[in-house]
């Protein structure tokens, strides 16, 4: 049943907004922890890593550092609250194949899915192709040119 009332839609998100924020800071301490171990790699001479409490090292810890500040940012910032607030109103409105508990066959939903899967396969086919030719026809213009 969807929720029509855009005060509880709302306050429904909250939960997947913040979800989405800590998968956010999650996904941003990978990067940050092999920049980090980079750093005290580069400068290992005078910059160690040492391994806190012996379980995590100083890289790890900054890179999880920063990453609770990056976490924190956007918990903090009303504007990007709002636009995920949004992004949530908006995928809430968009169909998605057949639901679970309504006597749709597996077979059914099978049939669904590669039908689907068949359409976005062909509609890349044919911009993969259109985009070739068009390259195909710059890089004719441009040798003809130079």
């Amino acid at each position: 049943m969807a929720i029509t009332n855009p005060t509880k839609q709302a306050k429904a998100n909250k939960k997947n907004i913040y979800i989405t924020y800590i998968c956010v800071g999650v996904i941003a301490w990978f990067p940050l922890s092999s920049l980090m171990y980079g750093t005290f790699d580069l400068f290992g001479g005078w910059l160690q890593n040492p391994r806190i409490f012996g379980m995590v090292e100083l890289s790890n810890l900054v890179a999880m550092i920063f990453s609770g500040l990056i976490v924190f940012g956007l918990i903090k910032s009303e504007s990007v609250y709002q636009f995920t607030n949004e992004v949530f109103m908006e995928l809430s409105k968009v169909s998605w194949p057949i639901k679970q508990g309504t006597g749709v066959t597996r077979w059914e939903k099978f049939r669904e899915l590669r039908e689907s899967t068949i359409v976005v396969l062909v509609g890349l086919l044919v911009l993969a192709v259109i985009v070739g030719v068009i390259d195909f026809v710059f890089q004719t213009i441009i040798k003809l040119i130079f």
